[in-house]
């Protein structure tokens, strides 16, 4: 499986701790320059600096031809009041998302919004940490889901919706 992912997912996945399990999820993930530029913490840069390394973040080498999709899906963000403004990290992600099938590895409201309210992009698949964990739950990565959830929450000091969290 091949992921695109954004910087918001990449700050919170830099402070986790049992973090190798989206390696084991995905073979790779595309990224953009414009991910890079919003990095700014130590530990943020240092994670994707060994993801880079190991060749299992890679830059996406068709990123011009994404161009018209990119301010397509700006637009539409930012037009339709329903849905939070795309900034370009993760309008490019969820483009790459839309172009080669990716899942979109995301925590941005609008990426989930904008496919959710638009048919044409409704065969997206975006995952956010939940999505990510509740995977590695259920290849047997992790043992309880519950357990990771919290532990997730505890280091990154992002907060899952109760009602969402479901499973294990």
């Amino acid at each position: 499986m091949i992921g695109s992912i954004d910087t918001c997912f990449l700050i919170d996945w830099a402070r986790y701790s049992r973090r190798e399990v989206l390696e084991e999820i995905f073979e790779y993930c595309f990224i953009t320059e414009d991910v890079l530029d919003e990095v700014r913490s130590d530990v943020t840069v240092a994670y994707v600096s060994h993801l880079l390394a190991e060749g299992f973040l890679v830059f996406y080498p068709f990123r011009r031809e994404l161009e018209p999709l990119v301010r397509r899906l700006v637009d539409i963000s930012a037009r339709d009041p329903r849905i939070r403004v795309l900034d370009p990290p993760e309008a490019y992600a969820l483009a790459i998302g839309v172009r080669e099938g990716a899942v979109v590895l995301t925590e941005n409201k609008g990426v989930l919004s904008l496919v959710k309210l638009y048919p044409e992009y409704s065969g997206v698949r975006v995952w956010r940490s939940l999505e990510v964990l509740r995977e590695a739950y259920n290849r047997g990565l992790v043992e309880s889901l519950e357990e990771e959830l919290r532990r997730y929450e505890r280091e990154t000091g992002h907060r899952f919706p109760r009602a969402r969290r479901g499973g294990g």
